[in-house]
């Protein structure tokens, strides 16, 4: 008898959120959330997903018996037929090859799955938000990164190795800022929130004044630990600070660039943008989507629909757990 209720884990660059998820109606039972960092070893990230999948279940009363099974996303590449986490950008340098879906199985004794976190969130637009009703778009999320997943005839595009989607890691300026993950001049070096707080603190360094530095006591320009929350941003944007208005007009005329080129390239019939800072910010939702109009080719710039994610903090966990279930019941 296939089982309505599966787990989903959804683990970014500031916070991992798990959620029993009721797969039927997208419906969130209870939930269990912390905030995470980058980690030295495997089992401190694993540790921190048993707490937040242990967390969820108790919150929703719920055994894990009664769920089909656990799906986790998570910012990085993965080997989603093997369930291996092959690395990650911006969580740790030195977590490889790490067998998340055989340890999960393991703990909780039911079916597990891993995927992209971006993937996740698309598949929960897909279902039950922004893309519902429609078979052919592409899902971007803004936050520590920038994420990115296809979905071509109401199906995830994955690609020869199941990264495809990948337009934080696109190049945008030849020899430019080095990226998280090496390269340099991608997309995700410009106007990630974890770049627009560069900019923003090495403009506090050359002297420029901020309505930041009261928004964030004690803030050290200096420090490499500094993370400007996307709260602060809007709080920093409603007040018509310049520093910051500059530097997300800068960020979002970059997301529209590079979204530029994906509709010149993949054609989607929608855009739906995600993350905290989009959630947040509207200037830079707006800014991204004239630029994206702007330098796509006429036709395909017109034509495709721009929209938020509907699901906020839980696109990528009901997706998470939508994959699992489905994979479970198949």
């Amino acid at each position: 008898m296939a089982k309505n209720y599966a787990i989903g884990v959804d683990f970014g660059g500031t916070k991992v959120i798990a959620a029993v998820v009721d797969t039927a109606r997208g419906k969130v039972k209870g939930e269990f959330k912390i905030a995470t960092s980058a980690f030295d070893s495997g089992d401190a990230l694993m540790e921190r997903i048993f707490e937040v999948v242990d967390g969820a279940l108790a919150n929703a009363k719920v055994s894990v018996d009664d769920c089909a099974g656990i799906g986790v996303g998570i910012a990085g590449q993965v080997d989603a037929e093997r369930g291996l986490l092959i690395g990650t950008a911006n969580l740790s340098r030195s977590v490889v090859d790490l067998p998340m879906a055989d340890l999960l199985k393991k703990r909780y004794g039911i079916p597990a799955v891993l995927r992209n976190d971006v993937q996740i969130a698309a598949v929960g637009e897909n279902r039950f938000g922004a893309g519902k009703g429609c078979d052919d778009f592409l899902c971007v999320f803004i936050g520590t990164g920038i994420g990115g997943a296809i979905v071509k005839n109401g199906e995830i595009l994955p690609g020869a190795s199941g990264n495809a989607g990948e337009i934080g890691h696109t190049t945008i300026e030849a020899h430019g800022r080095v990226c998280g993950c090496g390269a340099r001049g991608h997309l995700e070096a410009y106007a990630s929130r974890t770049a627009m707080t560069k900019v923003i603190l090495g403009e506090l360094r050359r002297g420029r004044t901020s309505i930041i530095t009261d928004l964030i006591e004690g803030i050290d320009p200096t420090s490499n630990d500094v993370s400007i929350k996307s709260g602060i941003l809007k709080k920093a944007v409603k007040a018509k600070d310049v520093v910051v208005t500059e530097t997300i007009v800068e960020a979002g005329k970059y997301i529209g660039l590079g979204l530029a080129s994906m509709v010149n390239f993949v054609n989607p019939q929608r855009i739906i943008l995600g993350g905290g800072v989009i959630d947040s910010v509207d200037l830079l939702f707006e800014t991204a989507e004239y630029w994206t109009r702007h330098e796509a080719l006429p036709h395909a710039g017109a034509m495709v629909e721009i929209r938020k994610a509907e699901l906020g903090d839980y696109s990528g966990v009901i997706g998470a757990a939508v994959i699992a279930a489905d994979t479970a019941n198949a």
